[in-house]
């Protein structure tokens, strides 16, 4: 659907001739469907006049920071907000981080290494958007961003600008509900469909203390960055168990004890994956180090204060780990393999290769909730993929679960993949029957899971909340200016 001339003016006149175009050349270079227009807004009242204009002539919209994944319909005003790309507030003091859309995570983040201050940053990737609610590598430490989300700044979808939290109370960012009534479960929906819609425009981030360097010393390039040198006080191990009990006994007394700046359930072909920079060398170091385990495992970052910090961080983690008959993967302890992890795992650029094997397509089923529980659920969904593996459906990947303890193991994540070729229809069909039944199952046993099934069949078990977020988005967009598609990052 073209914008007559008219509208098309309305909206030159709010960015200018430069900064919208409906040429259909231009629309592959974001995605392949035909947008009504593209249009890059550079502030907040860009936005809003846009947003109103939407309204006014019955648009829709979709507003996209980094624009590294998501689902778009046709027809619609594709908002790219790459000009608003400014860290407006790093408080030291507060400890909160102020960001525009358009500021990734790697920005962001270098920024607070020089102030002695990190984040936590999202398994997506340091290249998306600082903004971006998730989980990932650091959630040890500093919790998932249902906890790191402060005030936000947020355009509704008839372009009303709401300021939540601290921010709409006395116009500072520390805090994301209140004084006053709290917005935060319509502005970070964890549940499907999980998209508030309008847009976000500006967002304050817990920070945390940072004890490395001002400068991370990377050296290398993708996917293959190293650390030349190990920072002072850091270590990088990977520890394999004879169970998966002993596994999860040594994660909980190293939550306790909460000596881990990174706690990740990896499983060898992750590790593989990440120190590795083709496919063969791949599946060469994965065999090798399948080898060397003697079962489920995960990887760890020590990160000390001082050096008796340091020491005695390393000290408990030796004893805990001996304690539950872990053995240290020897080729992690290498200093370049180590220095390859660290630099992954925490500027967080290892989701590039971690799920991408060699071994074709692959499906997975991420499930939220106690750790310990979910953990049992993957091993049986493990153990119904025996069947695949036996009937050379899918890839032997030596267990492909893995997960992750959130705020010293209080809360966690387990995901299992399913890899195998997509050109196989009757692997593709026994892996899609796969993850219905362990969905389902993580459902039945009331887990979380994002692959749970329609909502109206899930919904009636939370609460209804289909029905309510229904009713909620009805009032937020009378005009349906802003469907929701999946998350945009």
């Amino acid at each position: 659907m073209a914008l007559n001339k008219e509208i098309y003016a309305a909206f030159e006149g709010v960015v200018g001739p430069e900064f919208i175009s409906n040429d259909p050349a231009m629309m592959p270079a974001y995605h392949q469907v035909k947008f009504a227009a593209i249009i890059l807004p550079k502030n907040t009242a860009e936005v809003q006049a846009i947003v109103k204009l939407c309204n006014k002539h019955k648009l829709a919209f979709r507003a996209v920071c980094t624009g590294w994944t998501g689902m778009f319909p046709p027809d619609i005003v594709y908002i790219d907000l790459r000009r608003m790309d400014r860290i407006v507030e790093i408080n030291e003091k507060n400890m909160y981080a102020v960001v525009e859309p358009y500021v990734i995570t790697a920005q962001l983040q270098a920024e607070l290494f020089k102030r002695g201050l990190h984040m936590n940053l999202k398994g997506a990737g340091s290249n998306c958007t600082a903004m971006l609610r998730g989980h990932g590598h650091l959630d040890q430490t500093t919790s998932g961003d249902d906890r790191n989300h402060l005030a936000i700044e947020w355009v509704t979808p008839e372009g009303h600008i709401v300021h939540s939290g601290a921010a709409g109370s006395v116009n500072e960012w520390f805090c994301g509900d209140g004084p006053g009534p709290s917005l935060r479960s319509i502005l970070t929906s964890a549940v499907p469909p999980g998209v508030t819609p309008g847009v976000f425009t500006k967002a304050a981030i817990k920070l945390y203390h940072w004890p490395g360097p001002s400068r991370f010393p990377i050296e290398g390039t993708s996917p293959n960055y190293y650390l030349d040198e190990i920072p002072a006080n850091f270590m990088a191990r990977y520890y394999s168990f004879p169970s998966v009990e002993k596994m999860w006994n040594a994660e909980i007394k190293l939550g306790e004890n909460e000596i881990c700046f990174e706690l990740m359930g990896f499983n060898v072909s992750m590790v593989a994956a990440n120190i590795t920079t083709s496919n063969e060398e791949d599946e060469r170091v994965f065999q090798e180090m399948n080898r060397e385990v003697q079962g489920p495992g995960f990887f760890v970052i020590i990160a000390g204060n001082s050096t008796a910090d340091f020491e005695y961080k390393k000290k408990v983690l030796e004893q805990i780990v001996r304690e539950n008959d872990g053995q240290s993967l020897k080729s992690v302890e290498d200093p370049r393999t180590e220095g390859i992890l660290l630099c992954q795992c925490i500027r967080v650029s290892a989701s590039i290769r971690e799920t991408f094997r060699a071994g074709g397509a692959f499906n997975s089923i991420p499930v939220m909730g106690q750790r310990d529980l979910t953990i049992r659920w993957a091993i049986g969904a493990g153990k119904a993929k025996e069947p695949l593996i036996d009937k050379g459906l899918i890839v032997p990947d030596g267990g492909a679960f893995f997960g992750w303890g959130v705020e010293q193991g209080h809360l966690g994540k387990t995901e299992i993949f399913c890899k195998f070729d997509p050109a196989n229809p009757v692997a593709k069909e026994a892996v899609e029957k796969w993850q219905q039944e362990q969905a389902k199952r993580a459902f039945d046993e009331r887990y979380f899971a994002m692959t749970m099934g329609p909502q109206d069949e899930i919904g009636p078990a939370l609460a209804n909340y289909h029905l309510w977020w229904k009713k909620v988005t009805e009032a937020l967009d009378p005009n349906h200016t802003s469907p929701e598609a999946g998350s945009l990052v």
